[in-house]
């Protein structure tokens, strides 16, 4: 081979060679740069991650006041246990020693860790709301526990003052059968969160943001000291002010301790609830640390049914509180007068069966037949009216649909009219008898006590509609402002001042004059209004129902109480309503 060919070739190779070493220089120099410059974050990130556990800090949750700033929901210091499943796994000695230190069992410890168990790396807690010894044992033994850990999370506590669950709710460890819903909102197992009530209703605002606290461990996922390489602290929750008056509450727990039924006090300009009983209730603070399966049997077979809340889901016959909806659009249609008598003989019959009024009244007119509760009178008036026409004025007053109130699960009753009664019955298949028992408040006719205080401050203020609710203001924790929410307020504008004014007129000899059904409500001074109501009860005695409210200047209150098997509702729940009223006239003057 000529040599000048021979230096060609040698300069040729040398050359590709001079070039794929400089490509793979610059590979690395990008592969460099790429590891270390553009995804150095990310690599440190995984590195850091390989020699740290990471510890959930929870928030501590709004605290909760009553409308004078009392405490009524708070939170108290408490220390859990958690474990790591995937260190613990590897260390199974831990679990025989935590058992010898908290008296509680391997299979119990590891159960519970399994059930709050979302991941083999991440913490489970095992144990909740630790003594101070076993805290105390615990941490002095930490580096003979690997895998264990001890650490803070606040419990909620609730006032001593009063009991309301129903109303306050409780907070609970989300079950995992709830985990779908709450997961994309940052729920983890284990986490706790609002069931019931207000700590339902205002979850989103109640719970805070949680914090983290970070700590190096060796290969073997052991700590190296007790010190934090980092922590970010928590925000709490928001702080809330309710409506409530927690004296007025407690009175009213107090009077109804020994009936089934509910009390609801209700400022009817703004629809504030200063009171919101239902009876039986149960203690929110029994749920803290959780119950055993025994207490939670105790608690569901109780035939007394403390967890049903009958304030909003107690669907109940309304008797003799319903007949000024039958007055009511009777005059506006003008199918009677103010001056129309009917006679109360003590029994109305319609199609050969007897209709019976609680007593033999003689002539009555409209005043009075309200104020006597005369089942006559209104029977006569319907027939005249019509279904139609009474169901009309029956939504105006807003039955059979949701008040509105912010608090979980209310029903919204049932105001039967054509449509319903065809689709319930058939057509032609349900008669004019039906409309007897529902214009006094029977039949097919359904109320919540929510319900029928709302109705309540739509008959004082002569149209008005309020929402009813329990919160007042929010104070944000992250920049210390506060918020007054706002709530729908509606007017019924098609009632004339004239039905309006005669209606009122019946309520207050009801109360007022000494033969009126609710006279054992009156309180003299508060210039009181009201209506009783006995709704019978297929499976017992019957229900009692009152409402009524005050005209005082300044003193804007409306009042409703209900007992299930009462009788009459002039026989409990009527004095029990002008108690609340006069109880709170002077708590309020205090």
């Amino acid at each position: 081979m000529p040599k000048e060919v021979k230096n060609r070739i040698g300069q040729y190779r040398i050359t590709t060679i001079f070039v794929l070493a400089l490509l793979m220089f610059i590979i690395l120099i990008i592969r460099f740069y790429t590891l270390q410059i553009t995804n150095y974050a990310i690599y440190r990130s995984a590195a850091v991650g390989n020699m740290l556990n990471r510890i959930d800090i929870s928030a501590p949750r709004g605290i909760v006041y009553d409308r004078n700033g009392q405490e009524i929901i708070y939170n108290v210091p408490c220390y859990n246990v958690i474990v790591y499943p995937d260190l613990i796994k590897r260390h199974p000695d831990t679990w025989q020693k935590l058992a010898d230190i908290t008296g509680a069992s391997v299979e119990a410890l590891q159960y519970t860790m399994k059930r709050n168990q979302y991941g083999a790396y991440r913490p489970a807690v095992v144990l909740r709301n630790i003594d101070f010894k076993i805290n105390t044992i615990i941490n002095e033994n930490i580096q003979d526990l690997p895998g264990a850990e001890i650490v803070f999370s606040p419990i909620r506590e609730y006032t001593n003052d009063i009991k309301s669950g129903n109303l306050l709710g409780y907070t609970a460890q989300i079950r995992r059968k709830d985990m779908y819903k709450y997961r994309e909102s940052g729920y983890k197992l284990g986490d706790i969160i609002g069931y019931d009530g207000v700590e339902k209703q205002y979850e989103h605002l109640l719970r805070g943001k949680r914090g983290y606290r970070y700590k190096l461990v060796n290969a073997s996922g052991k700590p190296l000291n007790d010190q934090a390489y980092e922590q970010i602290n928590p925000e709490p929750g928001n702080a809330l002010y309710l409506t409530i008056d927690c004296e007025l509450q407690a009175y009213a727990e107090s009077l109804l301790v020994n009936y089934n039924g509910a009390a609801i006090v209700m400022n009817y300009e703004n629809g504030e609830i200063l009171a919101s009983v239902s009876s039986p209730t149960y203690d929110p603070d029994m749920f803290t640390d959780g119950l055993t399966q025994a207490e939670w049997d105790s608690i569901v077979q109780d035939k007394h049914i403390p967890l049903f809340n009958r304030m909003i889901r107690g669907q109940y016959p309304a008797g003799s509180i319903y007949k000024m909806v039958a007055a009511i659009a009777a005059l506006e249609k003008k199918v009677i007068t103010p001056s129309t008598e009917f006679e109360c003989t003590g029994v109305y019959n319609l199609g050969g069966r007897d209709y019976k009024c609680s007593h033999i009244h003689g002539m009555e007119n409209l005043n009075e037949a309200i104020a006597h509760s005369c089942n006559i009178y209104f029977y006569n008036l319907i027939l005249k009216l019509g279904i139609d026409d009474w169901s009309y004025y029956a939504k105006h007053m807003t039955f059979g649909e949701l008040t509105g109130i912010d608090l979980p699960g209310e029903l919204a009753g049932i105001c039967p009219d054509r449509e319903f009664m065809d689709k319930q019955y058939g057509k032609r298949k349900w008669w004019k008898g039906m409309w007897l028992n529902m214009v006094i408040g029977q039949g097919d006719v359904l109320v919540t006590p929510m319900q029928v205080i709302r109705y309540t401050g739509i008959l004082a203020t002569r149209g008005k509609i309020v929402t009813p609710h329990v919160l007042k203001s929010i104070h944000y924790t992250h920049d210390n402002t506060t918020q007054k929410p706002e709530y729908q307020v509606k007017q019924i504008n098609e009632i004339s001042a004239s039905t309006w004014r005669e209606i009122g007129a019946g309520m207050q000899n009801a109360v007022q004059s000494g033969w009126g059904t609710g006279r054992t409500a009156n309180v003299p001074g508060l210039h009181m209004y009201g209506k009783t109501g006995t709704a019978q009860n297929p499976h017992g005695e019957s229900h009692g129902w009152f409402l009524g409210y005050s005209k005082k200047t300044d003193f804007p209150y409306a009042v409703v109480v209900f007992i299930e098997h009462g009788i009459a509702g002039s026989d409990i729940a009527a004095p029990v309503a002008g108690q609340l009223l006069k109880a709170y006239y002077y708590m309020r003057d205090k």
